[in-house]
């Protein structure tokens, strides 16, 4: 066993820590100290850190002693979470609900939190490795994207009209979807809006790091807002209330509203006809209609806030799109006439 001394570890206490740490001891040493060596790292993904390191990790390899997991009980772990076998349905308090799904998915993310976790237990000297999870063969899952056309744009538009039109949601619930579409913001970027970061003067948003994927890497995040972004923001400042929040909870004056999944799923999409699209899809959207457009990727890069050209990569696709459109249109000029 190697410890690294010049780190100020002693190492008969490591051993001892070493030998004494479960899985479930780690998971906890992790979430408690880590968000300490980790500071750019966002709030929400240390949420999403701990649902799956409590909630999959600890259930199926908890009890397990750090030096006596091995490749092929990760292995286990991922079969287990893509089979549904630590999916459950959790109340969380009085009438709250917390819904664990497995899947392919949440096996693959919760691969990867684990991963990163014991690469910091070795960094910290609390285990000695090699790092279980490294070179475990996995079936990554397939990236699935969804664009809207126009037209099912359009649709989700006039099922958001609709449904505000006769309350069965308000203007500022149907909000949250328009500006997502209007902006190809994250999620948690606009459903987390606060008024301090609407910046009217210059027509644009102005996130901090801290609110942003990119943490500290790019600074505080900039979001341009066309007319139609703009003129909802307007309207809602007109009249906000006592909160910080653009969208802020029903209840309580500190938290902003998390209902935007549920009201998409069981409002939305039924009305708009559009089974099967996320919220996050309109992020995807909004790209490809700014290819459609015949903005660069350089550009729709910056416009999505992405730290680093790989994730935009993503799109390169799309933009075969218009070029076909354009050579069609030229096909039909000598396209025989009926």
């Amino acid at each position: 066993m190697v410890v690294d001394a010049r780190r100020g570890i002693d190492p008969g206490e490591a051993r001892r820590r070493i030998e004494g740490l479960t899985v479930k001891g780690l998971v906890e040493l992790y979430l408690e100290k880590g968000p300490d060596d980790k500071p750019t790292k966002r709030d929400s993904s240390w949420a999403m850190d701990r649902t799956n390191l409590e909630r999959h990790v600890v259930p199926l390899l908890g009890k397990m002693a750090l030096d006596t997991v091995t490749r092929d009980h990760i292995t286990g772990m991922i079969r287990s979470i893509t089979a549904g076998k630590t999916a459950k349905d959790v109340k969380t308090k009085l009438r709250g609900r917390s819904i664990v799904k497995g899947g392919a998915g949440i096996a693959d993310r919760t691969y990867s939190t684990l991963r990163a976790t014991f690469n910091w237990a070795i960094d910290k000297g609390h285990f000695a490795g090699p790092n279980p999870c490294a070179k475990v063969e996995r079936k990554l899952r397939p990236a699935v994207e969804r664009f809207l056309s126009e037209s099912q744009a359009q649709d989700l538009i006039a099922a958001l009209d609709a449904l505000e039109a006769d309350a069965t949601i308000s203007e500022r619930q149907g909000a949250v979807y328009r500006l997502l579409l209007l902006t190809g913001a994250r999620r948690n970027e606009i459903a987390g809006l606060r008024w301090t970061e609407v910046d009217f003067d210059r027509r644009r948003l102005v996130l901090p790091p801290s609110r942003t994927k990119a943490g500290g890497r790019t600074g505080d995040r900039r979001i341009s807002l066309n007319d139609m972004a703009f003129g909802i923001l307007q309207r809602l400042y007109k009249t906000r209330g006592r909160s910080q929040f653009v969208f802020p909870a029903t209840k309580g004056d500190n938290g902003y509203a998390t209902s935007e999944s549920k009201i998409w799923r069981d409002k939305v999409l039924p009305k708009a006809k559009l089974e099967g699209v996320r919220i996050h899809d309109l992020r995807h959207s909004f790209a490809s209609f700014a290819l459609a457009d015949g903005a660069s990727l350089p550009m729709i890069g910056k416009a999505l806030g992405h730290a680093n050209s790989r994730a935009t990569e993503r799109y390169a696709h799309l933009s075969d799109d218009p070029v076909r459109a354009l050579a069609e249109r030229i096909g039909e000029r000598f396209s025989p006439k009926t």
